[in-house]
């Protein structure tokens, strides 16, 4: 559990630096290129440490999963990297993670593809922290 914590931290962290090479990305390349760019790198990388490491067995379902993620990263990217770059990092991120939030909840509660979790009423005060310190970030 514990490289469960550091590794959702680092991952957070991350989003934020990637967000910044994005937005400075996206006003030589143009948005397009960007996605395509870190989307070609993504793959290409994700491709070559499966292959050596995690040795997956290819069915179309898992395929169909896969490219439905792509499509997702890819807007996800270009989504973020134009919202900060019209209002900021720090806004576009809290917009963002408020709603990742209430998707999570949402998603968790109803068991979509297997994945789920128990709600309980801590998790929604703590998602409701979250979105306040986010909606005073996004006034300011």
């Amino acid at each position: 559990m514990r490289l469960a914590i550091i590794l959702a931290m680092l991952a957070g962290m991350s989003i934020a630096l990637q967000t910044v090479f994005n937005v400075a990305g996206q006003r030589t390349l143009g948005l397009p290129m960007l996605v395509a760019v870190s989307g070609l790198t993504t793959g290409t990388l994700g491709l070559a440490v499966s292959l050596v490491l995690a040795r997956p067995e290819f069915t179309g379902q898992a395929v169909a999963y896969a490219i439905g993620s792509g499509i997702l990263g890819a807007f996800i990217v270009g989504s973020i990297a134009f919202a900060a770059s019209q209002g900021g990092v720090a806004r576009a991120l809290s917009l963002v993670i408020g709603t990742q939030l209430l998707a999570g909840l949402l998603l968790d509660s109803l068991g979509l593809l297997g994945v789920g979790a128990v709600l309980s009423g801590q998790k929604v005060a703590g998602v409701a922290l979250i979105l306040i310190g986010g909606i005073l970030l996004v006034r300011v």
